[in-house]
């Protein structure tokens, strides 16, 4: 592979943008060449860059994929909720047991949401924000590290097949951040995906996700 070469491949390669659109066809090559021989103050021409990319073939294997990503993505059942809040606590047993006595005080029946994540060094819980009085009353100040309100959050569920395609979670992810929506916490569980994100940004992600829903149609 020439210097010219490698050098358009790993552009390409680590710019999810770029490759969403080059898969798609969506992306002129010569304005695409332009922009990479400046990013990489290439002394090449433009048609060799041109020739770089033209050489640069996804694998049919992840053409597939990512067909039957955005596919699966059509075809997901989408909700939303807002008013919703994040609270970080000290990962410790007094904290494990007021999660406990937390659970017992949501109602599930009416809907009500009680999200319960943990990590190494933390536990979080994200409940609506109506519930809020019942951590003031079970959580001492001194095991909340911090509280972040005005949440909102989207749910995706999908039939059991989404286990056996690659990549599905990360293509949402990646509209995301390309729809500049910052993401505060992400769940995978089985057959569906959770994001969640500030409530400001719930109807330009739902936009985004439509979108890909409309383009997994089309294929």
């Amino acid at each position: 592979m020439t210097n010219i070469q490698s050098s358009v491949t790993n552009f390409i390669d680590q710019d999810v943008s770029i490759r969403r659109g080059l898969s798609r066809g969506f992306i002129n090559s010569r304005a695409l060449a332009k922009y990479i021989q400046h990013n990489l103050g290439l002394s090449c021409s433009v048609d060799a860059v041109i020739s770089a990319i033209r050489r640069h073939e996804i694998k049919e294997e992840n053409k597939v994929n990512i067909k039957k990503r955005y596919k699966i993505i059509a075809n997901a059942k989408i909700s939303s909720r807002s008013d919703m809040v994040s609270v970080l606590l000290k990962k410790n047993m007094d904290v494990r047991k007021s999660i406990i006595k937390l659970y017992n005080k949501i109602d599930f029946t009416r809907g009500e949401v009680l999200r319960i994540l943990e990590v190494n060094q933390f536990m979080k819980i994200i409940i609506d924000s109506t519930n809020m009085k019942y951590v003031h009353e079970l959580f001492p100040k001194t095991d909340i590290i911090s509280t972040e309100e005005k949440l909102g959050e989207i749910s995706l569920i999908y039939d059991e097949e989404v286990e056996k395609i690659p990549g599905v979670f990360a293509a949402l992810t990646s509209e995301l951040g390309l729809s500049s929506i910052s993401i505060r916490d992400g769940v995978i569980c089985g057959s569906e995906h959770i994001f969640i994100i500030k409530k400001d940004d719930l109807m330009k992600a739902l936009e985004t996700f439509y979108k890909i829903s409309k383009w997994g149609e089309k294929n």
